[in-house]
């Protein structure tokens, strides 16, 4: 079956690609963004004009950067889950020393929304804030993926490459309550997640603990803070959403 896309704007996703370049790193200028994204630099000119004066992006002696527009949007991103996430996800980071990552849900993929980065080791893994993967791959996917509502599961497993297997691998999920990943989105990685659910079990997001190749054996460790981290933050959420 062949799934018609959506047809977009292309200005706007110039507007976007833009936006999230300036957003990668140190100040850009408009001749660097047109030679990295390939685009006439007349065109991006009048995109970072838009985009300033409507506060998304601000004008320094250096090029562009991300403007005071974006942070007022970012607060508005899953408020209750962020706010309390972020305090669990330091709070856990502490406790044992390694990076801890929120992951939500957006459709079939799961997006990094916050992370806790670790500054014990000078080896420490580090997620990119709004990368996404498959709900299929890696610990933090399956962690939310294993506790979605039936039909998503099914649906979803089904754009397995093997989903029989896909499918009992959330079995094993859901009766030990984490799921374990190593070496699949990030070569030298390992990580744990657990779910962060709602009063009906379903997962609003996954809490993971990521390690580099060189501390694989202390993953497991973390099991019981980690399973501990994601209770304590689904009933706080919980209490949150209460009428």
């Amino acid at each position: 079956m062949v799934v018609a896309m959506a047809e977009i704007s292309k200005t706007a996703d110039q507007a976007l690609a833009v936006l999230l370049a300036v957003g990668e790193g140190q100040p850009c200028t408009p001749a660097q963004l047109a030679r990295d994204l390939r685009m006439n630099r007349t065109v991006v000119h009048r995109l970072l004009a838009t985009l300033h004066q409507r506060g998304f992006v601000i004008r320094q002696d250096d090029g562009y950067a991300p403007g005071v527009a974006l942070l007022r949007l970012a607060e508005r991103v899953q408020p209750d889950l962020a706010t309390h996430g972020r305090t669990a996800a330091a709070k856990l980071r502490e406790s044992i020393g390694e990076t801890v990552v929120m992951h939500v849900r957006d459709g079939d993929d799961a997006v990094v929304l916050l992370q806790a980065v670790s500054d014990e080791h000078v080896v420490r893994v580090e997620h990119k804030i709004g990368s996404r993967h498959s709900l299929l791959a890696g610990a933090s996917g399956r962690a939310i993926l294993a506790f979605l509502d039936p039909k998503a599961v099914e649906r979803i497993t089904g754009q397995a490459e093997d989903p029989e297997t896909a499918r009992r691998q959330l079995e094993g999920v859901r009766h030990v309550g984490y799921a374990l990943s190593h070496d699949e989105l990030q070569l030298g990685v390992h990580g744990i997640a657990v779910p962060v659910l709602d009063g009906s079990e379903q997962a609003l997001a996954s809490l993971a603990v990521l390690v580099p190749t060189s501390r694989t054996g202390s993953v497991t460790q973390h099991i019981g803070a980690l399973l501990e981290a994601g209770a304590q933050l689904s009933a706080e959420l919980g209490r949150v959403s209460s009428p």
